[in-house]
């Protein structure tokens, strides 16, 4: 039992308005720490599964759409770019990552592995994808494999370019463009949300809780921005029981910097999440002069801890999904 939660499109892409800032605290919700999960897609899938790896007793699961596996830049944005994006002639090592993966947990760097064994793991590559190829999203299939993790279930059917699939928002399905969300006749937010959490309820036809931007902790530090958004329906701050949550991260050029909320609102999180009580954390990375693009470190431009539990980024997304569940952030050190 868990105790008591670049992929870079090198793309240019045009500055959204954000939306206005909200003052609102960091409040504690009424989470089951046994139901906290993380997703994402792109360079927010390799960050994802960095945080899954990294913290097994936080998170129970993760949903990953175009992502590579961990460990595959080995701290160096030539090697992430040479091997961890497009298709190589050489498989990727993958039982080398496993093996490094298991040394690191031995050292402390990284959580107990044995925890990721029942958790469930939904991999998303969509076909018609030019940006990451589908040899990375199958490497990090592998890895989990090699971890012990057996409820795997591999999404590799569906005629998306590289951005996240809904059933009517966004752009065409082929078109890889700002904010990054297709319309694909396929709703990637809830089929990984029931594929994480069992059989959920209808998604909400409207919103009846507020979207609200709260400051992060030691966000500026590690390169994000000072403030992330916080989904929580009423039933998880007043009712008597507690809610499902997920992280979930952009991708490289999905920044609230870069196009406010429209990644949040269109991708279809927050009608599954309204209808079926689940928190939902969306921190969001800065750009910068070495992070134009703002993607999740998977390469270490924060430091050589980048994918460990002490990484800069790793432990504030920790640290901050503890806090909104009401656990002691020194119980994860």
């Amino acid at each position: 039992m868990r105790m008591i939660a670049i992929t870079c499109l090198l793309l240019a892409v045009s500055l959204c308005a954000v939306s206005p800032r909200i003052a609102v605290s960091s409040d504690t919700l009424k989470i089951d720490p046994e139901q906290v999960t993380v997703s994402g897609m792109s360079a927010g899938a390799q960050m994802a599964h960095q945080l899954h790896i990294a913290y097994p007793e936080v998170f129970s699961g993760a949903a990953l759409l175009a992502g590579g596996p961990f460990g595959c830049a080995e701290g160096s944005l030539a090697t992430a770019m040479a091997r961890c994006m497009a298709k190589v002639d050489e498989k990727l090592p993958v039982e080398q990552f496993v093996a490094g993966a298991n040394a690191a947990a031995q050292a402390g760097e990284l959580g107990d592995l044995a925890l990721l064994g029942n958790d469930p793991v939904w991999v998303f590559h969509g076909t018609l994808d030019s940006i990451v190829a589908a040899e990375q999203s199958e490497a990090t299939v592998d890895l989990y494999k090699g971890l012990g993790v057996e409820n795997i279930r591999y999404v590799n059917d569906i005629e998306a370019a590289h951005t996240f699939p809904t059933l009517d928002n966004g752009n065409a399905c082929d078109v890889v463009a700002s904010p990054f969300v297709s319309a694909c006749n396929y709703d990637a937010a809830g089929e990984s949300l029931q594929f994480l959490y069992g059989d959920l309820k209808t998604p909400a036809s409207e919103l009846e809780t507020e979207l609200k931007e709260v400051a992060l902790a030691n966000a500026p530090a590690a390169g994000l921005l000072e403030t992330a958004f916080v989904f929580a329906p009423a039933a998880c701050s007043d009712g008597e029981k507690a809610c499902k949550a997920q992280m979930v991260l952009h991708g490289c050029n999905q920044s609230s910097a870069q196009v406010g909320t429209d990644m949040i609102r269109q991708s279809g999180y927050l009608q599954w999440a309204e209808a079926n009580d689940i928190v939902l954390a969306f921190p969001q990375v800065a750009v910068g002069a070495t992070n134009p693009y703002a993607c999740w470190d998977w390469w270490g431009y924060t430091g050589e801890a980048y994918r460990w539990r002490d990484g800069a980024q790793m432990k504030v997304l920790s640290d901050w999904m503890l806090q909104l569940e009401g656990r002691p952030v020194s119980s994860m050190d």
